[in-house]
């Protein structure tokens, strides 16, 4: 009986992975919509809050929803606080997690396109060059071809630092 349970778990291990996997595209997605879409923006952020027990890289995306919802509020006090809330809690899954490349692919993205004038973008050059180095080693293929889009489309990459996503 317990060889059963074994052999059924170990079939079971691969379709466990590919819903985790295709939940991280489906986030990607949303997260990719949600700065144009205030609808879009909300699917986000109800995805988000569905999950039980997120990890560091869904507390990053958490963080981008607050962010992302940001855009979507008139009151510019109300814009402020949910920017710094998503600020605050993004920095903190970078601060735990800190060799991550999708937590630091998330904050260039912010940082690169949040207003000067909120002071965001302290960080850009050393996610950049974090990002660039460690880019060959990433197996996931999903987030790979969605960090060399936006890598080689953001400007802030060097003739030099482009080829690496190439």
């Amino acid at each position: 009986m317990i060889r059963l349970i074994n052999y059924i778990l170990f079939l079971l291990l691969p379709v466990c992975s590919q819903a985790e996997e295709w939940n991280m595209v489906t986030i990607r997605d949303l997260y990719h919509k949600a700065s144009v879409s205030k609808e879009d923006a909300d699917k986000l952020k109800a995805a988000l809050k569905s999950i039980q027990s997120p990890n560091e890289c869904i507390k990053g995306y958490i963080a981008a929803a607050y962010m992302i919802e940001a855009k979507h509020v008139y009151n510019p006090s109300t814009k402020l606080s949910h920017f710094n809330n998503g600020k605050t809690l993004l920095d903190a899954a970078i601060k735990n997690d800190p060799h991550n490349i999708e937590l630091k692919f998330i904050r260039v993205c912010i940082q690169t396109n949040a207003p000067s004038f909120l002071g965001y973008n302290r960080q850009i050059e050393t996610d950049k060059a974090f990002i660039v180095s460690t880019y060959a080693a990433q197996t996931d293929l999903d987030l790979k071809k969605r960090i060399k889009e936006f890598m080689l489309q953001s400007g802030i990459c060097t003739e030099q630092e482009k080829k690496t996503f190439k």
